[in-house]
């Protein structure tokens, strides 16, 4: 129940057909309804089936999202092809990703190299957020970014290494 009123949440819509329209026109959407039920399978230590269902929608949408990642409510996808999120990863609210990003922990990581999204943030096309990170509310992260560092709220990071075009060119 709790899934379904998730997915309720996600798409906003009043009936069933509208939502059947939405979800069957877009990949990106395809993949967090996906997501949702692999997330749920694997909180209810069906870890089997969620992987499965995992596999299904990285074949299906081309977006690998880990089932053990927590993803707040309105993940909009734009194209989903080459996205990452792992399986330690927590989103926020109201997040947009386009093809491309990867939000993902080194293996050799200090902290267990988990990677906290705030609400309302962008990432552009190949964004890659790597290691132990922190990014703060209204974020936008620009195309092909590589987020290496924190980055503070209300930030706009672009570059290689990312850099806050907002705060006088600080790393993040």
């Amino acid at each position: 129940e709790k899934m379904w009123s998730t997915i309720r949440r996600d798409f906003q819509k009043e009936n069933l057909m509208s939502f059947c329209l939405k979800y069957l026109s877009s990949k990106g959407n395809q993949a967090v309804v996906l997501y949702r039920i692999s997330s749920c399978l694997y909180q209810k230590k069906f870890f089997v089936l969620a992987k499965i269902v995992k596999n299904y929608s990285i074949k299906k949408t081309g977006a690998d999202i880990g089932e053990g990642a927590v993803i707040g409510k309105n993940l909009s996808i734009g194209h989903p092809v080459g996205i990452v999120i792992g399986g330690d990863v927590i989103l926020g609210e109201n997040n947009f990703l386009l093809s491309g990003v990867v939000l993902g922990a080194t293996s050799n990581s200090k902290g267990g190299g988990k990677i906290v999204v705030g609400d309302n943030v962008y990432f552009g096309s190949g964004a890659k957020i790597i290691g132990n990170i922190k990014i703060g509310n209204n974020v936008n992260i620009g195309a092909n970014a590589v987020v290496i560092k924190d980055v503070p709220d209300n930030a706009t990071c672009v570059g290689v290494p990312g850099r806050n075009i907002i705060n006088e060119g600080n790393v993040c």
